[in-house]
């Protein structure tokens, strides 16, 4: 009896080493996003929900003292404007979405109107918009 008890705690140890080290690592690995998140990591287009049918144009990345940015260009489905789009975004002025188990960063993102298409500006570091 006091060989299954013993077996039984050998396994629990082991199961709670190898959860203490996947939490370090998890720990280990926000903290690196969050890091990155002010020293030239910029949100892939992938983290803005576009709605079906509208058309990327152009992506690109820019970076100033402050942080980086995605920048992307796209063009509204069929029968709907920029602004229509810019509404359903959110973002007027800022819509703030959050991040996901894997990635907990929150991504910021405002838009412009240039012509036909709406300019989406994407980051990690803005901060809360306040009216």
């Amino acid at each position: 009896m006091s060989t299954t008890r013993s077996r039984k705690r050998l396994y629990l140890r082991g199961a709670l080493v190898i959860v203490a080290v996947l939490a370090m690592l998890y720990a280990a690995r926000v903290g690196l996003l969050f890091i990155g998140a002010s020293e030239g990591d910029a949100p892939p287009v992938s983290s803005v929900p576009l709605p079906t049918g509208t058309e990327v144009t152009q992506v690109s990345t820019e970076c100033a003292s402050g942080g980086c940015w995605t920048l992307i260009s796209v063009r509204p489905p069929g029968g709907t404007t920029p602004e229509d789009l810019k509404s359903e975004l959110g973002t007027t002025p800022q819509s703030r979405l959050p991040g996901s188990f894997w990635d907990p960063r929150t991504v910021s993102l405002t838009s412009e109107t240039r012509g036909r298409s709406l300019v989406i500006k994407a980051d990690y570091f803005s901060p809360e918009y306040v009216p």
